[in-house]
């Protein structure tokens, strides 16, 4: 990553509930969808994604994506979000599993509905901006 996280931004990651994910699809259409992250505190945002959607054969083409973190608010003054440029990764075996884990801690969600792993993406950060929070 080129510059570290700021607390604040770190905090803002690890709470957020969903953000968006940008891909282009190998035809080349862009795609963006809503997805529950998770975020690992350091460089890594993981979610998981249907094998079979856009979203992950976009990713199998291009492991480029950016993502999107934002709050919307009718004072424009007080809009913020963070884009991060990542690189996707499946995931397996332990990393999977420890992923699962921070997954099922944030949203308890999955084991009432019993989710399974499918998909495990690990979106490493690259590089980020933001705009609204207070950074020194």
């Amino acid at each position: 990553m080129n510059k570290p996280l700021p607390d604040v931004i770190r905090e803002y990651l690890t709470s957020a509930p969903v953000c968006r994910i940008a891909t282009v699809r190998p035809s080349g259409e862009p795609h963006v969808i809503p997805v529950c992250p998770v975020y690992d505190g350091d460089e890594t945002l993981y979610v998981d994604l249907d094998p079979r959607s856009a979203t992950a054969a976009a990713l199998r083409s291009e492991t480029r994506t950016a993502v999107l973190f934002d709050d919307y608010h009718d004072d424009w003054m007080k809009l913020r979000k963070v884009l991060l440029r990542c690189v996707g990764e499946p995931m397996k075996g332990e990393e999977q599993e420890a992923a699962w884990d921070l997954i099922r801690r944030k949203f308890p969600q999955h084991v009432t509905v019993a989710c399974h792993p499918r998909l495990t993406m690990a979106l490493r950060i690259q590089d980020w901006l933001q705009e609204g929070f207070r950074v020194a």
